[in-house]
C-alpha cells in the first residue's frame, strides 16, 4: 500500500511539472444529477429594428432593410406598384420606391430616402437543413412579431418558386418577403409563402365534399445566397 501511495504522489508532482497547476476537488458531499431528455437552446437573435412593415393599397407584406435605405421583400408583395408606403419597427412611416422586381425567384429590391434606424447584414448562403432559424414580419397586420423554427427542406424548386428552402416554422400572410435569420443575426433568407392544405370541413346540398383551405405551417424562403446573386447582377447592370 505505501508503494502506491508513493506512486500517486508521483504522479501528481509530475503533472504539476508538466501542466504548473492540478486542482484536485473532492465533494464533502454526494453530487446527484439527473438526466431528462429535454434539450434547452438559447433563442436566436436577430436585428429586429430592420424589420420593415410594407403597405400596397389595400394589402401588406414585410420586407428587412440591408443599410442604405434598401429593403428586400417578396415581389409578390409589391406586385405591380411604383412606389408602397413603409413603416419601421421604430414606428416612422415614409414612402419607398419600387428599384426592381425578379417575379422567378420572389424578390423585388425597394428603396426609401425616410430614416431607418437599423439594418441587417445579409449572410450570402443557404440555411442549412436542421439549422435553427427566425423570422420577423407583420403576420395578418400585427407588427413585428417574430416566429421561431428550423430548416426542414434542403433547396430546391417548388412550384413557381425556382429555388426555396422549406421551414417548419409559423408562417401566415403578412409575413411575406420579411427576413430570415440565423443565430448570429444575419439574414439568411427572405420568407415568401406558405404551404395551403385543403380540410374537408363539410358537405354541399348533392352530399359532396366541401374542403377549406388551411395553412399547414411549412414556409417557403428564398436563399440569401439567391438574393446576393440577384443584388450582384442587378449592380452589374
Amino acid at each position: 500500500m505505501r508503494f502506491y501511495r508513493y506512486a500517486a504522489v508521483a504522479v501528481i508532482a509530475l503533472a504539476i511539472v508538466m501542466f504548473g497547476v492540478v486542482q484536485i476537488a473532492v465533494p464533502s458531499q454526494p453530487v446527484y444529477t439527473t438526466v431528462t431528455n429535454t434539450i434547452v437552446q438559447a433563442p436566436a437573435t436577430t436585428s429586429e429594428d430592420s424589420s420593415i412593415k410594407i403597405s400596397v393599397g389595400n394589402g401588406l407584406g414585410s420586407g428587412v432593410h440591408i443599410g442604405g435605405g434598401n429593403i428586400v421583400t417578396a415581389a409578390h408583395v409589391i406586385d405591380d406598384a411604383k412606389t408602397v408606403k413603409i413603416k419601421t419597427n421604430a414606428g416612422i412611416e415614409s414612402d419607398a420606391t419600387v428599384l426592381w422586381v425578379n417575379k422567378d425567384y420572389d424578390i423585388a429590391l425597394i428603396h426609401t430616402d425616410g430614416n431607418v434606424a437599423g439594418s441587417s447584414e445579409l449572410d450570402c448562403r443557404e440555411p442549412r437543413f436542421g439549422e435553427q432559424i427566425q423570422a420577423v414580419g407583420n403576420p395578418l397586420g400585427m407588427e413585428f412579431i417574430a416566429s421561431f423554427g428550423r430548416v426542414a427542406g434542403a433547396g430546391r424548386q417548388l412550384g413557381n418558386w425556382k429555388r426555396v428552402v422549406v421551414t417548419d416554422m409559423t408562417t401566415v400572410m403578412g409575413q411575406s418577403g420579411g427576413g430570415i435569420f440565423a443565430n448570429d443575426g444575419r439574414v439568411v433568407g427572405i420568407n415568401v409563402g406558405v404551404t395551403i392544405a385543403p380540410l374537408q370541413s363539410g358537405k354541399d346540398a348533392a352530399g359532396g365534399a366541401v374542403y377549406t383551405p388551411t395553412m399547414t405551417g411549412f414556409g417557403f424562403v428564398v436563399p440569401a445566397s439567391v438574393v446576393c446573386d440577384l443584388l450582384a447582377r442587378r449592380a452589374s447592370q
